[in-house]
């Protein structure tokens, strides 16, 4: 499967000290949001190749209620409008990941984006930069 990055993740480097976390203007996504939609529908991306990286991320999962399926669900109902940033993220074991971070108003009930909601979720994920097809998944909540 070719790469869902639309840089090469290995070009960016990591924040140090007390550099800003945020990558590049909003607008301008480092994942393939089509092709990512794309694979978890063909099922390319499955249950298993979902990680949840961080202690907070399972918690809010958790409190959700959710199940990966939920995620991958969710995930699917992304639009590139939906894009807030990209920025640097740490997962639990103090690796730098470059994710992108997406709020989008949605019903987890019927599993669709709604027009009207006071609720977002946000989803801020990345992806294996060697080349599997990993969603490492550093947020979830509303």
């Amino acid at each position: 499967m070719a790469t869902l990055w639309l840089i090469d993740p290995t070009q960016l480097v990591p924040p140090s000290g007390t550099g800003s976390r945020r990558l590049r203007k909003r607008g301008d996504p480092l994942i393939d949001l089509v092709a990512l939609k794309q694979a978890i529908s063909d099922g390319a991306l499955e249950r298993d190749d979902v990680w949840l990286a961080t202690d907070d991320c399972e918690k809010n999962v958790q409190d959700l209620t959710w199940a990966i399926d939920d995620i991958l669900g969710c995930l699917v109902c992304l639009h590139p409008e939906d894009h807030r940033s990209s920025e640097w993220c740490k997962d639990r074991y103090g690796k730098w990941h470059a994710c992108d971070a997406y709020a989008i108003r949605y019903d987890d009930r019927s599993r669709r984006r709604v027009r009207y909601s006071d609720i977002n979720y946000y989803l801020k994920f990345s992806l294996d930069e060697d080349g599997a097809l990993t969603l490492v998944l550093i947020s979830c909540h509303v």
